[in-house]
């Protein structure tokens, strides 16, 4: 019996001892579990760079965040400053990721063969370590401008559907934005002379290039060429300001961008060549006016049982993909015993980059013959720049039943005879009667009683009541200029007394936010741009030519300089505020002064 407890007691204290090592087992393996969800990296997008070029330094953290910031090892002759970051998500197999990138801009002051030493980043407890980096710096071949000091940070690709066209032909083009640090974007220019282009549409997105992952506007625009030859297209020119962190603002935890400062930045891409073919003149049908693309025809008329003189209408649909602008009524110039009347048009392209859409020609014709039986047949030609060729899209004729038209008759007069003596006529002098009878005071003429006004002037004065509100109605509908000005002007009075009362208030940070944007607002009406696309630039660009005083000038320059620093040290004084807000309100008075086109 005594055996038998000893032995169970033994069974227990090894089930004790499996059950402590399964838990310190199971700790150290949630540990390592730890340490593999999280990694670091660090990687350069280049080896090899010129002294006056810039480097992408990036830190990638996958499945984790680091504790604080990042402390980079100091490298004689290299600076490194951070340049923004970015979030990435990804779900592989079913599990999902987060990453982390920690841009850094790093540039040379010397020549020479440099290494960036492996340093470590806390990151869920633990220190990760990266591997060192070697960065070969060459001499500089020649001075670098400002903007190809930051190409590493932006550029511009220019990419056309196709580059060789029919004239007329319609084709797809993009301009392409990178830019890895956030950036005031305006609509991209395009040289292209003999081309015509259509507005652009954008899109944002994301894209991979080497190393970096960069922010991407894609603009997009329909190009069509007007004349035959190898002709130049681009380059495209992006002009924004882009944001980049200064020496002293590598805080990624920065919220309110303090230590981040804007740098106009003008950037072309490379120009291209288009090799533009004319329309060939083989097989070129007589009734072909122009139409380029791919199209198909519909045609229905009604009604088709008429008199002579009544109107038959036609209605023609041209749908399919090409340039609508170039795509005519097909001619009825053979329809001798027709009137015809100028057709009315609609064309429908919902997206002009496709060029796909419909054209709508509705044409009244009146048959002038009763001998007509059938609306004869007309035709449509085009050159289809897919099959290199001529194309023409037959309707046959339609059977057609007019009647004569119905003859008017006089109207019958019946003289009725009777032999009822007719009232004789007097002829006599009416006796003048002796009494005139009571005599009445007259009344007020209706036209003197304020209730004959009310009933007739009332309705008259709300219809030109309302005839002036209609009127104004469609001036401000047909004006957009005029209409955004109202905006502006009722936009900046409400503005000015948010000012003063934020400047009253000593508030700073949101009285400047205020003051920027209403200069933007007020010098983007005048000047007839978007008020997202107003920089300090303007001023002497835009505003000098017309008219706008040095006086003038030089405060606006002013009031944009001491908005940008306000982004680092936004507290003043109340008086200071109050000064600033009146300075503001002075030269909206002598911007609405300049003579604009309306």
């Amino acid at each position: 019996m005594k055996v038998h407890v000893e032995s169970r007691k033994s069974r227990i204290e090894e089930l004790r001892c499996l059950g402590l090592w399964t838990l310190v087992a199971g700790i150290f393996l949630g540990l390592l579990a730890t340490l593999d969800a999280a990694t670091f990296s660090a990687s350069l997008d280049r080896n090899a760079i010129r002294v006056g070029e810039q480097a992408l330094l990036t830190l990638r953290f996958d499945g984790g965040q680091p504790s604080g910031v990042p402390r980079l090892p100091d490298v004689p002759n290299l600076q490194i400053q951070f340049a923004g970051q970015q979030q990435q998500f990804s779900i592989i197999n079913g599990q999902r990721t987060a990453s982390l990138l920690l841009n850094y801009a790093v540039t040379p002051n010397a020549a020479g063969d440099y290494t960036i030493p492996a340093f470590q980043v806390p990151v869920g407890g633990a220190l990760l370590p990266s591997q060192p980096l070697a960065l070969k710096v060459h001499p500089a071949a020649a001075k670098l401008s400002d903007t190809e000091a930051y190409r590493q940070f932006t550029f511009v690709k220019l990419r056309p559907s196709k580059t060789n066209v029919f004239v007329g032909e319609p084709f797809a083009l993009e301009v392409r934005l990178y830019f890895a640090a956030a950036g005031e974007i305006q609509m991209p220019t395009l040289g292209g002379d003999g081309f015509t282009l259509a507005p652009f549409q954008h899109q944002q997105g994301q894209e991979q290039v080497g190393n970096s992952i960069f922010r991407v506007i894609v603009f997009r625009t329909a190009a069509t060429a007007v004349k035959a030859g190898k002709l130049p297209l681009g380059p495209a020119q992006c002009s924004f300001n882009l944001h980049l962190r200064t020496s002293g603002g590598d805080n990624v935890f920065d919220l309110f961008n303090r230590g981040v400062r804007a740098q106009a930045v003008t950037i072309l891409s490379d120009p291209l060549e288009v090799n533009v073919q004319p329309l060939p003149l083989d097989g070129r049908p007589a009734d072909f006016r122009g139409a380029v693309g791919s199209f198909q025809m519909s045609v229905n008329a009604a009604p088709l049982d008429v008199a002579v003189g009544d109107p038959v209408t036609l209605r023609i649909q041209v749908s399919g993909r090409g340039g609508f602008d170039s795509v005519p009524m097909p001619s009825l110039d053979h329809w001798r015993d027709f009137k015809t009347y100028p057709p009315s048009v609609k064309t429908d392209v919902p997206d002009p980059i496709t060029a796909v859409g419909s054209k709508s020609f509705e044409q009244v014709v009146q048959p002038q013959s009763a001998e007509l039986k059938e609306l004869p047949a007309f035709s449509f030609s085009f050159f289809d720049p897919d099959a290199r060729g001529y194309r023409t899209l037959k309707q046959p004729a339609f059977p057609l039943k007019v009647r004569a038209a119905a003859t008017s008759q006089a109207p019958t007069v019946v003289m009725t005879t009777t032999n009822t003596p007719a009232t004789a006529v007097s002829t006599e002098l009416v006796h003048i009667k002796p009494h005139l009878g009571v005599l009445v005071a007259p009344g007020a003429s209706a036209w003197q009683r304020p209730a004959f006004w009310a009933l007739t002037g009332g309705p008259l004065a709300l219809w030109l009541a309302l005839f002036v509100r209609r009127r104004q109605a469609e001036l401000l509908a047909n004006n957009s200029r005029l209409r955004r000005r109202l905006e502006v002007e009722k936009l900046v009075t409400t503005g000015l007394a948010e000012l003063r009362r934020r400047a009253s208030s000593g508030e700073g940070e949101p009285f400047f936010a205020a003051l920027f944007r209403l200069l933007q607002e007020q010098l983007g009406e005048r000047l007839d741009l978007p008020a997202s696309a107003i920089t300090e630039e303007v001023i002497d660009e835009r505003l000098k030519p017309l008219g706008a005083s040095e006086t003038t000038r030089a405060s606006l320059h002013e009031l944009f300089q001491v908005c940008n620093a306000a982004r680092y040290a936004p507290s003043r004084e109340p008086r200071e505020l109050s000064k600033l807000a009146e300075q503001f309100a002075a030269l909206v008075v002598e911007l609405r002064k300049l003579e604009v086109a309306e």
